[in-house]
C-alpha cells in the first residue's frame, strides 16, 4: 500500500472523534501549513473529495512549495494546536502504527526521509510524540511522493486494515507534547526618548547579502552649522545606568529605594574600569551608542554590555562589544538571533568600516569562547531564577527549540562627516546630500568586506551616526559623561 495524502486523511478519520468528517480534517492538516488555505479547503467539497479518492496532487503553490520552506518545529506545534484535538486519544496509537506501517511500504530504500526520520530510524522506533509523528508524515505526503500515487491502494485503507493494529499498541509508547510559550524579554532602555535624539534618514537604500540584514542612518540635532551634541550627552547621561546594569540589579537598586542614585553608581563604576574613551573597557563612546541602537532602533533587549562584559566576563577575552537577543518572525515562524556587537568611530568611514570587520572577523573566529561566554554569564549570575529561565528556553537547544540561536552582528559607525558651510540652511541642504552619498557609498564597501571575509551567512545590522569632528568629538562626550560621576 501506499502512504499518500489521501490516505493520512483516511486514517485520521477512522481514528477521528465523533462527527469529525473528511473536509475538516483534510482542512486541519493543511492549517498546520497555511491557516488561509487550510480554511479554504474545509469549504470545498469538491476539491477534498478529488483528493480523497487520489483523483488531484495537492497544490503545488499553496502546499508543496510552502513546505518545503516549513520549519518541521512550527509544523509540530501546529499539528498539535489543529489536528491532534480532532483524533480520539485511545485511537492515537492505531493512526501512528497504521501511518508507520504505510510508510514503511512506500519507501524501500534505509535512507529514504519521511519528515525527519529515515526509514532505517522508523522501523526501530517505539516511542512516539503524536503532533511530531504526523507531522513528519504530512511532510513526506507533500514533498515526497504524488497524491495519485496511492490510487490503486486507497481502497484498501479500511477500518479492519487500521484496527488490526490493536493487537500491537502495547509495542509503542505514546510521549506527551508540552511546548512552552517562551516569554519576552523586555529592553532596559526607554523608548520615549530615543527618537527625540536620534533622527533617521530614509536613505531608500538596502544591503544585498544572503541573509535579511539592514542599515540605518541617524544624525543628531544640527544648530549653528553643526551637529548638536547637548541633547545626546543628556540622554547618555539619564541611560547609563540601564547600560552599565542587568535587569536584575536595576531591580535591586528600585527594590531599595535607590532608583535616584543608579546613574551616578554607573558612572563611578565606569570610572573605574578605565579612562574615558578607552576602547574595551565600556567607556567609549561606540560602545554605549551601540547599545542605545540595539535597544531604541532594532529592538533587540540587552542581554550583555561592554562594561558588563568587561567587569564579569574578563576571563574570556570577548571581542564584543554588546551581545543583545533579537526575536524575529520569518514566514509566520519565530526564531532568535544572538547579535554580537561592533563599534568603531573614527574620522573616515572607510576605515571605521575595516575596523569594525577586523573586529567581527575575530568574533567569528571565537564563536565558541563567545558563546560560553554568554551562557556563563548569563545563567550563572547575571540575571533572577525567573529571567534566566526564560534565557534558558530561548538559548538552550531543546524539543521546543530544536537548535541555537543564529549568529548575527550589530555595528555601530561614527564618523566625520566633512561639510562647511556659515549659512545653516546651506549646512543642512549639504549635510543632507553628503549623510546620503556615504551611506550610498558605504553599501558596496560592506558587502565588499562581507565577501572577502566570507562572512555571508550571517545578518548584519549597521547603525551609521555622522559627527562634526569624530576624533575630538567622542573624547570631549565621554569625558563630560565621565564627569558627571564624580561628587
Amino acid at each position: 500500500m501506499t502512504l499518500c495524502f489521501a490516505a493520512l486523511i483516511k486514517v485520521l478519520k477512522i481514528c477521528a472523534k465523533p462527527k469529525v468528517y473528511n473536509k475538516t480534517l483534510c482542512g486541519a492538516v493543511v492549517k498546520s501549513l497555511d491557516e488561509y488555505y487550510g480554511g479554504i479547503l474545509e469549504s470545498d467539497d469538491s476539491t477534498v473529495s478529488h483528493l480523497l479518492s487520489c483523483d488531484y496532487n495537492l497544490s503545488p503553490v499553496d502546499v508543496v512549495e510552502p513546505m518545503q520552506k516549513m520549519s518541521m518545529l512550527a509544523l509540530s506545534q501546529a499539528m498539535e494546536k489543529y489536528v491532534i484535538p480532532l483524533i480520539d486519544p485511545d485511537k492515537i496509537p492505531l493512526a501512528i502504527l497504521t501511518l508507520q506501517d504505510l510508510a514503511l511500504s512506500t519507501v524501500s530504500s534505509n535512507e529514504a526521509k519521511i519528515g525527519r526520520l529515515s526509514r532505517a530510524d522508523l522501523v526501530l522506533k517505539v516511542s512516539f510524540n503524536p503532533a511530531d509523528f504526523f507531522a513528519d508524515v504530512f511532510s513526506f505526503v507533500a514533498t515526497g511522493i504524488e497524491n495519485k500515487a496511492g490510487k490503486e491502494t486507497i481502497n484498501l485503507v479500511t477500518e479492519d486494515y487500521v484496527n488490526g493494529f490493536e493487537k500491537n499498541k502495547g509495542n509503542i509508547a505514546i510521549e506527551e507534547t508540552v511546548f512552552i510559550e517562551t516569554q519576552e524579554l523586555e529592553r532596559t532602555l526607554a523608548d520615549e526618548d530615543f527618537e527625540a535624539v536620534f533622527r533617521e534618514v530614509d536613505h531608500g537604500e538596502a544591503l544585498s547579502l544572503k541573509n535579511k540584514s539592514g542599515i540605518s542612518l541617524y544624525y543628531l540635532d544640527i544648530s549653528d552649522s553643526a551637529f548638536d551634541y547637548m541633547a545626546l550627552n543628556e540622554y547618555l547621561f539619564d541611560s547609563v545606568g540601564m547600560y552599565v546594569y542587568s535587569r536584575t540589579k536595576l531591580k535591586e537598586f528600585e527594590d531599595k529605594k535607590k532608583a535616584r542614585s543608579i546613574g551616578a553608581k554607573a558612572l563611578r563604576l565606569m570610572k573605574a574600569n578605565g579612562k574615558p574613551d578607552e576602547k574595551g573597557t565600556g567607556n567609549e563612546l561606540g560602545e554605549m551608542l551601540l547599545f542605545t541602537f540595539m535597544e531604541g532602533s532594532l529592538h533587540a533587549p540587552k542581554l550583555l554590555s561592554k562594561v558588563e562584559i568587561t567587569t564579569g566576563a574578563s576571563q574570556f577575552k570577548s571581542k564584543s562589544d554588546c551581545v543583545h537577543l533579537l526575536k524575529r518572525k520569518v514566514n509566520g515562524v519565530i526564531s532568535y538571533q544572538l547579535v554580537f556587537g561592533t563599534s568603531s568611530i573614527t574620522g573616515k568611514i572607510e576605515d571605521a568600516i575595516d575596523c569594525a570587520f577586523e573586529a567581527l572577523s575575530a568574533i567569528k573566529s571565537g564563536r565558541t569562547r563567545e558563546r560560553q561566554m554568554v551562557d556563563s554569564t548569563l545563567f550563572n549570575h547575571t540575571y533572577d531564577q525567573e529571567t534566566t529561565e526564560r534565557l534558558r528556553q530561548i538559548l538552550v537547544p531543546s524539543k521546543q527549540r530544536q537548535s541555537d540561536p543564529d549568529m548575527a552582528f550589530g555595528v555601530f559607525i561614527g564618523y566625520s562627516l566633512d561639510v562647511i558651510a556659515d549659512d545653516n540652511d546651506t549646512f543642512r541642504a549639504l549635510a543632507s546630500d553628503k549623510m546620503l552619498s556615504d551611506i550610498k557609498a558605504a553599501i558596496p564597501y560592506i558587502e565588499k568586506k562581507v565577501s572577502e571575509l566570507n562572512l555571508g551567512m550571517h545578518s548584519y545590522y549597521f547603525y551609521f551616526l555622522p559627527f562634526n569632528d569624530a576624533e575630538k568629538d567622542k573624547k570631549e562626550i565621554m569625558d563630560e559623561l565621565l564627569l558627571g560621576g564624580v561628587h
